[in-house]
């Protein structure tokens, strides 16, 4: 099969493949499950950066002793709408989706909770945790900081990270808004991609070593830093998350940690903060998503620009990539099957599609 003809592959079979890439690695099926889930449709919503590409990663980053496949995180501070976890270098899918659900239950009886983590690593995408709370009715928002690869206005070189933050809100019969962004211009790991298939970026997204914006990622991230969105905005919204995980956790900041990536053999030490709101006590669940639908529809009736066929809310693009997934099968990237096919050969886990001739990935089922 062509690479390019990688057009249909089932989600549960991708999913069922990443569990068992991480069951052959050491985890518990438990985590493997909520690991694959999580990555997987991340990849339906069509994050493909944030997605099954990095898998091989995380497994290679365990095999290193720098993630553990196998840790329980544990609970340090416990309150009535507030907790503090340590995921004890847990791979930060499983501490993501616990501390969130821990979260939603807590805002069940109090409104409001707010859990942090300490400890974890790489999260993936911010905005699937998020969407946990919306898709229980309630608000959520999500943030975790990263390893110092964004300057800010007057510095050279990679001060704070790039600090991804999100938010998922219920929206009565639309799906669930989603909006999810890392506060550099665009996704470190985007830099990343391009750096690898040689092609040029558009200028805003780096500097180099110098300080000055380019356009040629070859050197990044050895050299230069990401550019913060909308300059001091994005950095002043990068040092609130900073304040709410790493600082509050008592753990790293962004400027002290490693990287989950580039630093295979030194734990990631990320944290992240989950907060949900229960919109019940404000009038109730079902009104709330009523208020939320009646306004997203007069979003959708305002005049259209000259050229322009509608108007979006946050997160329609990626639902309207989630219904094509689960309907018709995941289209992969060529680098996303790629990282697959070399994590499964890896592992002697057989990827849930043909390879040409040749490129062969591993004898097990």
């Amino acid at each position: 099969m062509d690479r390019h003809d990688l057009t249909s592959v089932p989600l549960e079979d991708l999913e069922l493949f990443a569990v068992e890439c991480l069951v052959a690695a050491g985890a518990g099926r438990e985590h493997a499950r909520i690991t694959a889930n999580l990555l997987t449709r991340t990849d339906a919503f069509g994050v493909h950066s944030h997605g099954l590409k990095n898998l091989g990663g995380y497994i290679e980053k365990s095999r290193r002793g720098a993630l553990d496949l196998t840790a329980e995180p544990t609970t340090v501070v416990d309150g009535p709408a507030f907790a503090l976890l340590d995921a004890h270098g847990a791979m930060g899918m499983v501490s993501g989706v616990l501390a969130m659900r821990a979260a939603v239950e807590k805002a069940r009886s109090t409104g409001i909770a707010v859990v942090v983590v300490r400890n974890s690593t790489h999260f993936g995408a911010a905005g699937l945790y998020a969407l946990i709370a919306a898709e229980e009715g309630m608000i959520g928002l999500t943030a975790s900081n990263v390893d110092p690869n964004m300057t800010i206005p007057g510095a050279r070189g990679k001060v704070i990270g790039n600090n991804p933050i999100a938010y998922a809100i219920p929206a009565g019969k639309h799906r669930p808004v989603i909006f999810d962004i890392a506060l550099s211009a665009v996704a470190s790991l985007k830099v990343v991609k391009a750096r690898a298939q040689g092609a040029s970026i558009p200028e805003g997204w780096i500097v180099d070593g110098h300080g000055r914006p380019t356009t040629d990622p070859s050197r990044y991230p050895d050299e230069g830093a990401m550019m913060p969105m909308a300059a001091h905005k994005g950095y002043g919204l990068a040092l609130l998350v900073d304040a709410l995980t790493g600082a509050l956790a008592g753990a790293a900041t962004s400027d002290q940690m490693p990287s989950w990536l580039f630093d295979m053999d030194r734990p990631n030490d990320a944290s992240h903060v989950f907060m949900v709101i229960d919109p019940g006590p404000f009038g109730g669940t079902p009104a709330y998503g009523s208020r939320m639908e009646g306004f997203l529809d007069r979003i959708h009736a305002v005049p259209l620009a000259d050229g322009a066929d509608e108007v979006l809310h946050p997160g329609q693009l990626e639902w309207r990539s989630y219904d094509r997934a689960v309907e018709q099968g995941l289209s992969l990237p060529v680098d996303v099957a790629e990282a697959l096919e070399t994590a499964g050969r890896k592992l002697g886990v057989n990827v849930p599609w043909a390879i040409p001739d040749g490129a062969g990935s591993g004898g097990r089922a």
